[in-house]
């Protein structure tokens, strides 16, 4: 689940000071479009000799700091890798790759993902999605194979559970 543009603006001003946790790619990146198209359009108030522009980006300073901290935070990096930023030609384009990074899927330092994660879990000795253990349900019985309602309601809790902890990583 993607963050759309105005639940992205609102939680970069809402959490304009908190720079635990993480910010989605998605959030990030509808932030930084609302920062742009803004910006571009005070600039030509301040070719008239207006302020508009100055004021707009001195207080969207911490903001945007914030976001940016949140993004590093969900990519798993700490918040101090905003600092190559001030490296010359190198440090800037460190940090675009950076925020190109999809999420980490799972809980990390900074918290859970937002939304749930952006991307499915795997199942490590198969490579397959998870997803593809719900599919199970559906197959065909082998020949010769005894089916009963018990197995098969039993099945059908065993794959519900396996849903509910690998796809949509509930425990419990």
């Amino acid at each position: 689940m993607m963050a759309g543009p105005l639940k992205a603006v609102e939680n970069g001003y809402f959490r304009a000071f908190n720079f635990s946790g993480r910010a989605s790619r998605s959030e990030f990146w509808w932030f930084a479009i609302y920062y742009t198209i803004v910006s571009g359009l005070l600039v030509i108030d301040l070719t008239n000799g207006g302020t508009l522009f100055i004021w707009f980006v001195l207080l969207n300073i911490i903001p945007n700091l914030s976001m940016t901290i949140r993004r590093l935070h969900d990519i798993g990096r700490s918040g101090f890798w905003f600092f190559i930023s001030f490296v010359p030609i190198v440090g800037p384009i460190i940090l675009l790759i950076f925020y190109l990074l999809p999420s980490e899927p799972h809980r990390n330092v900074w918290g859970d993902p937002e939304h749930g994660g952006s991307m499915r879990p795997r199942d490590r000795f198969s490579g397959r999605s998870a997803q593809s253990g719900y599919a199970a349900l559906t197959r065909i019985p082998e020949a010769g194979q005894v089916h009963s309602d018990e197995f098969e309601e039993a099945r059908r809790q065993e794959i519900h559970d396996y849903y509910r902890r690998r796809v949509l990583g509930q425990n419990g």
